[in-house]
């Protein structure tokens, strides 16, 4: 089923208002001409829009049911390919620019939006994922996500000593001053399946913890998201801001609403 995988995306990146489009999709797919691949490319596209309408706030909650309703109307006589396009553009006429969400990306995005973040994390960790190497980051365990969202630098109140020495030379409070500015920017954040494990960790225990069974649970977990971090002896300003810019090039090419590789 090529639509299960892009379906779950728009429900996880909280899609629902579009459901409205695709429901009208469905039930007129004949007249419209469009197939499967049709409404992959659409739901895909879909998936792009709201990941930047839901960390810019672009457009607004209260417009959307009229955006998809007045799309409806744009499709109404358009087939195949066309009803494509015309979503597309509809979408972006209204969408925030690609400056506007690199903007929001390069600031502290789990403060901003941390169902985004969650979801923009697991979507750069599921790039590299091949058949054999797959792993379901969405999985639950009882009422909690099994793979969750881990600061590197933590982001508790009382910052520990081995991180005030690494990060802060030693000095409490330019540790302080680089957690307020730096603690929830991307370059800081990753994924782990244990994460109440690591917490206030030092970044060594971090990186080299395994789990009662020997597995290795830390950065050496194999997301390629964490290849660096696997490798890291230690972790600084720097690294978090180039990490930052690395990771928000991935996402904004990603999810390009024009090219990116998840945009239809």
């Amino acid at each position: 089923a090529p639509l299960a995988k892009p379906l779950k995306d728009l429900d996880r990146i909280q899609g629902s208002p579009s459901y409205l489009l695709l429901l009208y999709l469905l039930v007129r797919r004949e007249a419209l001409a469009i197939n499967v691949a049709h409404l992959e490319r659409i739901v895909g596209l879909l998936v792009c829009f709201f990941v930047r309408r839901n960390l810019t706030d672009t457009p607004p909650t209260r417009d959307l049911t009229r955006l998809f309703m007045a799309t409806i109307n744009k499709v109404a006589a358009l087939s195949g390919d066309a009803v494509v396009a015309t979503i597309r553009e509809e979408l972006l006429a209204v969408s925030a620019s690609d400056e506007t969400f690199r903007s929001k990306l390069e600031g502290a995005i789990y403060e901003e939006n941390s169902g985004v973040t969650r979801f923009v994390l697991c979507a750069l960790a599921e790039q590299s994922m091949t058949k054999e190497t797959w792993v379901d980051l969405w999985k639950y365990e009882g009422k909690l996500f099994v793979w969750t969202i881990e600061h590197i630098f933590p982001q508790g109140e009382n910052i520990p000593a081995s991180w005030v020495a690494m990060i802060g030379g030693g000095d409490d409070k330019k540790a302080k001053a680089i957690q307020q500015s730096h603690v929830h920017k991307l370059g800081n954040l990753t994924i782990s399946g244990f994460n109440s494990a690591l917490g206030n960790k030092s970044f060594n225990d971090k990186r080299d913890r395994t789990d009662s069974k020997g597995r290795e649970v830390g950065y050496k977990n194999g997301l390629k998201l964490n290849a660096e971090l696997a490798t890291a002896e230690a972790w600084s300003v720097e690294q978090i801001n180039a990490r930052t810019s690395k990771l928000v090039d991935q996402v904004v090419s990603l999810f390009a609403m024009t090219s990116g590789p998840s945009c239809g």
